[in-house]
């Protein structure tokens, strides 16, 4: 068995994928060579045939910089939306605590990773363990390189190296078998690290072919294999995002790769112009006398005349060649540009003197579209991700009973929430303990009582019971798209909702019209809830202030009534 994961991994690291006739790839190769252009390094090494230092005048790195600003989106721009016949008040909270505890997995830093590695190999692979998201090294990552997706890829072996110690302690963690062997085994070697291969792939067995996971500890010694691990599974671990994808290869064209010619060609012509520059600086002198034999700079003595037969004139040193230089490399960077979309208004560069503002308007907004583009692919892969694996693990660390705590606008959306429901159970209180009905009044004292309550907290740690979100699983959807969460459309928006709602103000009371206005909110990338009229409620001074004096005896005031504290913290308070 190891012996057909090394002849696989052979064949990837040697053999070329012909995409068409006269476009041959290899991945490996390729990988390689984006690693040392992004970092400013040649394949034959810093120094010419002749010991002369190679300038790199690196033109890959600003584009791919580019395009990582432009795709970029953070966990803030994930909405969570209520699917038909959900619930907006619990999908407010599911929102909230579900961004509370992306925030705590760093799932942010994540996000950035992605949008940093895209543009610059063209392909990120995440590795899923137990709803966790990890990068794989593309480097040590071997697929069928003409497949399609992983999910086509004949097979896929992913290469570790672990020191004895890291090995045997993910060896003990993950129980795998005769990983004491392979310690003592490899101490008895030479090298410093133990390769484990990790591959997903059919396998015959017995006759029968069987899609399966197995782990092989490589130690380099002949007719000597250890299986670590060896089961059935159903589907691979890994999330793959690409930036440009073309049939016939699995890796994603970035934008290191488009510019390999670009970076060639501008290297060249900053070192001949390097060289052109070091040869105008030399002094020579011609002269047909033989006898002059002499280094003019260094034995010739101020003042001293020479006595030659033939005059000694300095030869013509003066490269002519510099606008060319210079109009070569603006031609190539010129390429670059229009390659990658990186033109000088999305570098935040002055546009050249005299260039109309509708012009720029115009280029800076073809330039967004195409990039949006890509945003709104990477953002559903990465909506697919959210919802398959990092909403399943939250859900599962978040069925017991927790806190969530609720700050800023999120505290005052909260407690106007609260207010309906904890005055409602305040009056049921006093109806049980008094056995009367509050008067209209005495209600209004009871809701003032319970404003002044809220009013005071500053933050609130609300307690979400067990199981509260078990309903919620599949009635939810995460609109991370470029269109959703555009800037100015969620402006328009909020502009025409308060437009809709001051024309007709029944918007937000009446039953029917309130459902497909909410509808159209949620369409729009706006929270229903965010809209719902706030209740005015009279302050406690107001309210007593209002009643009618005691009668009888005259004097005194009105003491504030007594009582029994509102319970507004608890499983209750979300009660929906």
């Amino acid at each position: 068995m190891l012996e057909k994961f090394k002849n696989e991994i052979n064949q990837f690291e040697r053999e070329f994928v012909e995409v068409v006739p006269g476009f041959k790839f290899n991945q490996k190769k390729t990988i390689e060579r984006i690693y040392l252009y992004y970092n400013s390094k040649y394949e034959t090494g810093e120094f010419d045939n002749q010991g002369d230092k190679k300038y790199f005048y690196n033109i890959v790195r600003t584009p791919c910089n580019i395009a990582t600003k432009a795709i970029d989106f953070d966990t803030k721009d994930i909405k969570v939306l209520t699917a038909e016949g959900g619930n907006p008040r619990k999908t407010w909270y599911f929102e909230r605590d579900l961004k509370f505890w992306m925030k705590d997995q760093k799932f942010g830093a994540v996000l950035n990773r992605i949008f940093f590695e895209l543009p610059i190999f063209g392909s990120v692979v995440l590795k899923i363990i137990n709803g966790t998201p990890y990068f794989v090294d593309l480097r040590n990552f071997i697929v069928d390189q003409g497949a399609d997706s992983l999910e086509k890829s004949n097979y896929i072996v992913e290469v570790h190296n672990y020191t004895p110690v890291e090995f045997r302690k993910i060896a003990q963690e993950r129980k795998w078998n005769n990983y004491e062997e392979v310690i003592k085994k490899h101490r008895e070697g030479k090298k410093p690290l133990i390769k484990v291969y990790e591959r997903y792939g059919e396998l015959e067995e017995d006759g029968v072919w069987a899609f399966r996971k197995v782990l092989i500890a490589d130690i380099e010694i002949k007719d000597v294999e250890f299986i670590l691990s060896d089961e059935l599974v159903d589907e691979i671990p890994y999330e793959e995002y690409h930036w440009e994808k073309i049939p016939g290869r699995w890796l994603g064209i970035g934008r290191i790769e488009i510019l390999l010619d670009p970076q060639v060609r501008t290297n060249e012509i900053s070192n001949q112009e390097a060289k052109s520059s070091q040869w105008s600086t030399l002094r020579i002198w011609q002269s047909r006398d033989p006898g002059v034999n002499r280094n003019l700079l260094t034995d010739v003595e101020n003042g001293e005349i020479l006595t030659v037969d033939s005059e000694i004139m300095p030869v013509d040193m003066v490269d002519r060649n510099l606008s060319y230089y210079e109009s070569e490399i603006r031609r190539w960077l010129a390429n670059r540009d229009e390659m990658t979309f990186s033109y000088d208004v999305i570098r935040g560069e002055r546009l050249p003197s005299g260039t109309p503002l509708g012009s720029a308007q115009l280029a800076a907004g073809m330039i967004g579209s195409y990039f949006d583009q890509i945003r709104e692919n990477v953002a559903m892969a990465v909506k697919d991700l959210i919802i398959d694996k990092i909403i399943p693990k939250f859900l599962s660390e978040k069925s017991k009973e927790h806190t969530l705590r609720l700050v800023g606008e999120d505290l005052d959306k909260y407690k106007e929430l609260l207010l309906d429901f904890a005055t409602e159970k305040s009056v049921f209180d006093l109806i049980e303990r008094t056995n009367h009905y509050p008067t209209g009044r005495e209600k209004e004292l009871l809701r003032g009582v319970v404003a002044e309550q809220i009013k005071r907290d500053k933050e609130k740690l609300v307690t979400i019971p067990r199981g509260f979100y078990k309903d919620i699983q599949y009635k939810i959807d995460i609109e991370i798209t470029g269109e959703a969460i555009d800037i100015r459309v969620k402006a328009a928006n909020l502009w025409m909702a308060l437009q809709a709602v001051t024309a007709s103000p029944d918007l937000l009371t009446d039953p029917i019209k309130k459902k497909f206005f909410y509808q159209w909110l949620e369409s729009g990338g706006l929270s229903p809830i965010d809209f719902e009229p706030p209740t005015t409620t009279p302050s406690l001074q107001e309210v007593v202030g209002q009643m009618p004096a005691p009668t009888g005896r005259a004097g005194g005031g009105v003491s504030r009534p007594a009582f029994a504290p509102i319970p507004i913290a608890g499983r209750e308070e979300i009660r929906v």
